[in-house]
């Protein structure tokens, strides 16, 4: 026998007898926990190392605050109320005119309020009579220049010239209007007249303009002082006339002066001014009602000034002592020529304001050109002139026209046959 029951058991391929119990798996090896020392961790620079490093920037200036102390000053008005009155006071207030007429007259506006004591509207009045007081010599070489020019004006041959010079620019004759202006040249230099003598009639509005622009700006700031410095109902002068006396009483005024002057001019100049009269007086009131007081009070002081030089120089002791010729008389005069006129049908309408508004728009525009005519020596002809001259023109253009039409049907028809 190989071996007994337990060989065989060993070597049987059916699993009869006890189980034998599974052999537990062998554990996996615990790992070993070693104990390092622990080291310290270096930083790392997240810069890479290729990158080119920024120029060094210079430290920034810390900002300085700001001092808004004196802005608050200004708005507040303190430094203004306690600002004393000097020479510069009123540029200091703002009002800076540069070089020019409204600054002479700012110079002289000052010097008078700061060294007379007087209040601003006193100053305002006494600077334009001041004003008219320095133009009186001006004035007088204006009407000199006029006496002479009305002189010219009655020369026979000064006549002829302007009529050559008007039929001229009628037919677009410029051999014609030389003539007339060579010879009205001629006549110029025989009485001495120059062109540059109509410059003494305007040379004191520049100063005009200028006292109105600071006295304005005075009321627009406003100068403190002038709040109070007014009269009687207006003692607001920066406020307007409640009552509208002042506008009124400067615009009769320059009124008045107008016609003084328009007593002795020329019978052709004599329509223009009556229409500037009207004109004057109404555009005149209605706009300084809009103005402050203190303008009005400028207004009313030039035109006390200009009436009173107005009468003071149609006196003939003053125009002999000043070197102006007398006026002429009525007698002296020539007799005016009685024309026939039409009588008008009865139901012919009377014409509107609208149409006496035109023709004496019309009247004032042709004194104005001829009183520019006999000045320059130029024209530029009246409305009536300007339509004619434009329609002989066109029939001119339209003859041409027709003339070559028939040249050329002319050639067309021989040239055909031929």
């Amino acid at each position: 026998m190989l071996g007994g029951v337990s060989s065989s058991r060993q070597f049987s391929l059916w699993g009869y007898g006890k189980k034998k119990t599974p052999e537990e798996e062998p554990a996996a090896p615990k790992p070993e926990t070693t104990t390092t020392t622990s080291e310290a961790v270096r930083p790392v620079d997240p810069t890479p190392e290729n990158v080119v490093p920024s120029p060094p920037t210079e430290p920034a200036v810390p900002a300085s605050e700001v001092d808004l102390s004196s802005i608050s000053d200004i708005v507040n008005g303190q430094d203004i109320l306690n600002m004393s009155e000097q020479i510069g006071y009123l540029k200091a207030l703002g009002l800076d005119f540069g070089t020019g007429p409204t600054s002479v007259m700012q110079w002289a506006l000052e010097h008078v309020h700061i060294y007379s004591g007087l209040g601003w509207g006193a100053s305002i009045m006494a600077t334009a009579v001041l004003l008219r007081c320095i133009m009186f010599y001006p004035q007088v070489r204006s009407l000199k220049f006029n006496a002479v020019m009305q002189n010219l004006r009655k020369d026979p041959r000064s006549q002829e010239a302007m009529k050559l010079v008007q039929q001229g620019f009628a037919n677009q004759d410029n051999e014609m209007r030389q003539k007339g202006q060579y010879l009205n040249k001629m006549l110029k230099e025989q009485y001495g007249v120059n062109n540059w003598g109509m410059l003494w009639s305007f040379g004191q509005i520049p100063f005009t303009f200028g006292l109105f622009r600071i006295v304005s700006g005075m009321a627009n700031v406003p100068v403190p002082a002038m709040e109070t410095a007014g009269y009687l109902w207006f003692t607001d002068l920066t406020a307007t006339d409640p009552y509208f006396i002042l506008p009124a009483a400067g615009t009769a005024l320059m009124v008045g002066a107008l016609a003084i002057n328009a007593k002795h001019t020329p019978e052709s100049q004599k329509k223009m001014l009556k229409t500037m009269t009207y004109v004057f007086g109404v555009v005149g009131f209605i706009g300084t009602t809009f103005l402050s007081a203190a303008v009005n009070l400028m207004t009313v002081a030039l035109g006390a000034s200009t009436l009173i030089t107005a009468i003071v120089l149609n006196n003939a002791l003053v125009r002999r002592t000043v070197g102006l010729p007398p006026h002429p008389t009525a007698s002296s005069t020539a007799p005016q020529k009685t024309t026939y006129e039409a009588p008008r049908a009865a139901n012919t309408p009377e014409p509107g304001l609208r149409e006496r508004l035109e023709s004496s728009l019309n009247d004032m525009k042709k004194g104005m050109s001829d009183q520019i005519t006999n000045y320059t020596g130029t024209y530029s002809g009246t409305d009536e002139e300007k339509a004619e001259r434009k329609r002989k023109e066109l029939m001119r253009k339209l003859e041409d026209t027709r003339k070559q039409q028939e040249r050329e049907e002319f050639e067309k028809k021989y040239k055909t046959k031929s």
